[in-house]
């Protein structure tokens, strides 16, 4: 499989066309995944600076015939003008994209935060939604962390800058200071929760949220802020010095009409017929415009949206992106390795399930008495378990010498067992005359006798162990034994 990008954002297609995509895109993985055959895996990350779509592909598909049907996708969901033209990467340039993306390094505040938690989030979503993939899921935890790694690595971070943080202070600057203000949050999103959080840091506490929908009440009990009734909104936008507006659902909540009368009761008047003088500061934070253009033109009123906070952005220093990037580098060649490291998995269970296949059979010959199996039956179990283990390394090592193949036999040891295991197996001497696997006395002679191959670990002598175990008084080996050897305990005779 093959994880490809697509995205539209502020860097390439700009805000109008990123709002354009987000008010179709959100929750449109299934629709997404039936609509385009063949994709396995679909994540739709939606904010104010960008639509980026994460597809799950079979390998071979082109990543250009996969724009084009979710661009028209899109398209047809918006239901109206043409498709956006889509960024697309595939394979490597994705991981680094998306990894980049988690990082805020495509961000329209370089290194904000917010970001990440956006894209948990979204593969929340994702899953519930029965769209996210394995290798979807691996590649954002990944990248989560590597944003992690970018913030602790870098002065990134440190400055506090997002979205959210550079609109307050652009708003701070035409109004008196937050810590006396009145401010009222329209939305119960994510964006409101940071804006609240913000706030407080500024020394704001006079704050109300207003939503349309049946979540004022809880958001404002979560964030300790007041919940303001559909009846006392224009009461409280008549106080407000602030409004914060982050919807984003496609349509002004805050209209020309319904401003127009507050406006005119904060004009400079007598203190018995107004109840606040001073601007009104509107912060529209939606991607799809909370607040009509026309406010802006009413007398005393400051708009504020997400074009002008994109301006206002500060600077960041080069060094330190190049710092991040770097990170980013190096944790998707880490995340690269993993991966294919898993697609040797299905080897592995088919080794283990192999191994315990044998350990079962062993398992099942043993005889038991009074549900306990006896120290000279679980001796014989494990050397015999031994044995039919190393019987094809023993027999491939003698082939690979009779034709000339040890040093390759010797290289694949340190694959196979690690190299401090191989290097003790290393140097060889003459090869035992029978191989290891055979029952009975032979291979036990053999090693009484000082012979077998020095090259292959040499295991204890059955006999003497069977020995050793009769002397002992009651030669039974216990429950408790038993748990200690990895050994299952078993009742009842063997058949």
């Amino acid at each position: 499989m093959t994880l490809h990008l697509l995205s539209a954002d502020h860097r390439t297609q700009g805000l109008e066309a990123v709002a354009r995509l987000g008010t179709v895109a959100a929750h449109a993985e299934p629709d997404l995944r039936r609509a385009v055959p063949g994709l396995d895996g679909v994540l739709i990350l939606s904010t104010c600076n960008r639509v980026a779509i994460v597809l799950d592909a079979p390998d071979g598909r082109p990543v250009e015939a996969l724009r084009d049907a979710v661009a028209a996708f899109l398209a047809e969901c918006a239901g109206a003008g043409g498709p956006v033209p889509l960024s697309a990467w595939s394979g490597h340039a994705a991981h680094l994209e998306l990894f980049a993306t988690a990082a805020g390094l495509t961000s329209m505040v370089v290194g904000e935060r917010e970001i990440a938690g956006q894209l948990r989030r979204a593969l929340t979503s994702a899953t519930a939604e029965g769209t996210a993939t394995g290798a979807i899921t691996r590649a954002v935890e990944h990248a989560s962390a590597a944003s992690r790694r970018v913030a602790v690595r870098t002065s990134l971070a440190s400055t506090g800058c997002s979205v959210v943080s550079v609109a307050l202070d652009l708003a701070a600057s035409r109004m008196p200071p937050l810590d006396g203000a009145s401010v009222l949050v329209v939305g119960t999103g994510a964006y409101a929760g940071a804006a609240v959080t913000a706030l407080r840091e500024r020394g704001a506490s006079d704050i109300g949220v207003y939503s349309r929908s049946e979540r004022a009440g809880p958001f404002a009990a979560g964030h300790a802020v007041r919940a303001v009734e559909e009846a006392d909104l224009p009461g409280r936008l008549a106080r407000a010095d602030l409004i914060i507006t982050c919807r984003g659902l496609g349509g002004p909540v805050l209209t020309r009409e319904l401003l127009a009368p507050v406006v005119r009761r904060r004009r400079p008047a007598p203190p018995h017929v107004r109840e606040k003088a001073g601007p009104l500061v509107v912060l529209d934070l939606a991607l799809s415009r909370d607040v009509e253009r026309a406010v802006g033109s009413l007398p005393g009123v400051e708009l504020i949206d997400l074009p002008a906070v994109q301006r206002a952005v500060p600077d960041v220093e080069a060094s330190q992106v190049g710092a991040a990037r770097r990170i980013v580098a190096q944790e998707v060649a880490s995340f690269e390795r993993a991966q294919a490291g898993r697609r040797m998995d299905p080897v592995v269970r088919r080794l283990r399930s192999g191994v315990e296949g044998i350990v079962e059979e062993e398992v099942a010959r043993m005889r038991t008495r009074d549900g306990a199996v006896d120290a000279e039956e679980a001796a014989r179990a494990l050397h015999h378990l031994a044995a039919r283990l190393l019987h094809h390394p023993t027999v491939a090592v003698r082939r690979a010498g009779e034709t000339g193949r040890e040093q390759e036999y010797l290289e694949a040891l340190d694959l196979v067992l690690g190299p401090e295991v191989a290097a003790g197996l290393r140097g060889g001497t003459e090869p035992p005359a029978v191989c290891p696997a055979r029952e009975g006395g032979r291979a036990a002679q053999d090693q009484r006798s000082g012979g077998g191959p020095a090259d292959l670990p040499s295991l204890p002598d059955p006999h003497a162990v069977v020995e050793a175990g009769a002397r002992r008084p009651e030669p039974v080996a216990t429950s408790e034994d038993l748990k200690q050897l990895g050994l299952p305990v078993l009742t009842g005779e063997r058949a």
